[in-house]
């Protein structure tokens, strides 16, 4: 084999370059492009493409629009956590709009229509209702940025989630509940809905509910119940403070277990 020369090298290393860029194109029009550097996925690293088509396959096998009797309950479930996963590792903490979001805007109305499609016959088995319930998170963050403020859907679905998972510690399916599934969802996201939480409380306030009796309140007080503690093991007493003053419940403070030496000052 003769020594590679600096020309030869030179050749090669052109060679090896173009077909890259040709790899990279290729690549492109698969997920939609036409292989030319336009449009925002010709800016996309190969990593963000990867996600990008990664959660585009999730959705299309959570949603199942054929119908398909091979792509069952577990299936979409495994499919649907992949898409938590990514959302959760992207909101934890956010400085801005994670990418996870980005890509799966599009289908936020999608999801939605699923969502509102599974009703109480399908959720008879335990894997259709457990599906219902985590989708029923990742449409509570999604609303995060893509519903309508007025709206209030972030709560809506998340206030839906939270009566399936209900349900099925009625059914004896704890072990399948992550207890952990709204602060976990990272600070923005319970920043977001304590705003939300905060809304409703009043709204329904104005619709002739009595703010003495904890009764028209209790699924919002369970999540303030959970908000709260968050925000102070976070460094976050003022808004701890807020929401509690929000709902009317400033009283709650005392109970908090969270508060201790080193926070009490700031409250």
């Amino acid at each position: 084999m003769p020594p590679i020369n600096d020309e030869n090298a030179a050749t090669v290393t052109a060679e090896t370059d173009k077909k890259s860029q040709e790899d990279k194109k290729k690549k492109k029009k698969a997920v939609g492009g036409d292989g030319k550097d336009e449009g925002p996925e010709a800016t996309m690293s190969e990593e963000d493409l990867e996600l990008k088509e990664r959660l585009e396959t999730c959705v299309s096998t959570v949603s199942n629009d054929s119908n398909e009797e091979a792509v069952t309950a577990p299936i979409r479930l495994k499919a649907l956590d992949v898409i938590v996963t990514e959302l959760r590792g992207a909101t934890s903490s956010m400085t801005s709009v994670p990418k996870p979001l980005k890509f799966l805007r599009p289908h936020y109305d999608k999801l939605k229509n699923l969502h509102s499609s599974i009703d109480s016959d399908a959720v008879k088995d335990n894997d259709m209702l457990v599906l219902r319930a985590r989708l029923a998170d990742v449409l509570a963050v999604l609303a995060m940025t893509m519903g309508k403020h007025e709206d209030r859907e972030s709560l809506k679905f998340k206030l839906s989630g939270k009566k399936d998972y209900d349900t099925l510690k009625e059914r004896g399916e704890t072990s399948r509940i992550d207890e952990d599934n709204l602060a976990s969802w990272g600070h923005e996201f319970a920043r977001s809905l304590a705003g939300e939480i905060g809304q409703e409380y009043n709204a329904r306030v104005l619709d002739g509910a009595d703010p003495d009796d904890d009764t028209p309140f209790a699924d919002l007080l369970d999540m303030v119940d959970v908000i709260v503690p968050f925000h102070v093991t976070h460094n976050a007493e003022a808004e701890a403070v807020d929401l509690l003053i929000e709902v009317q419940r400033l009283k709650k403070l005392l109970d908090q277990d969270a508060i201790d030496e080193n926070n009490y000052a700031r409250i």
